[in-house]
């Protein structure tokens, strides 16, 4: 295409998220079924899509609002009382920007109950993802406040 109906194509698809999640491996697909016949599975995936997406995309991209490193360090000092969960949320936050990666930085992280750091990520509403230095935005509100509830 030209580059003024690309400019047409990027206008219209200003504001639209599109997000995919493929269950590609056996595996993956018995978590969420126990059934054994493909066209059984493909019904109860179906019916259940939308909690299925949700669940693999949250493991993608946290809750939480984001924020530029310093700040988030700053609201994590003030809001967790738990030194214990406090320190591995702030290790966190240095070892994604680090790692490239929220994935590689919990595994970085070698802490067995990631899930409660998470939670409390939510909770507080700050993103352990940062805001880099070279963005002039300070603020960018959660992904997650722009879904319907449906």
């Amino acid at each position: 295409t030209n580059h003024k109906k690309m400019k047409s194509i990027i206008k219209k698809s200003e504001g639209i998220l599109r997000a995919e999640i493929r269950l590609t491996q056996s595996k993956t697909v018995r978590s969420y079924t126990d059934e054994t016949d493909t066209s059984k599975q493909l019904a109860v995936l179906l019916e259940n899509s939308q909690k299925i997406f949700l669940a693999t995309f949250v493991r993608v991209v946290p809750f939480g609002a984001f924020h530029k490193k310093d700040t988030a360090i700053e609201i994590i000092q003030r809001e967790v009382k738990n030194m214990t969960v406090r320190r591995r949320m702030l290790r966190l936050v240095a070892l994604v920007p680090e790692k490239k990666s929220l994935l590689a930085a919990q595994k970085a992280l070698n802490y067995r109950r990631i899930d409660d750091v998470m939670k409390t990520f939510a909770e507080i509403d700050v993103s352990p993802i940062t805001i880099s230095k070279r963005h002039d935005v300070k603020h960018l509100p959660s992904l997650y406040s722009y879904f319907d509830a449906n």
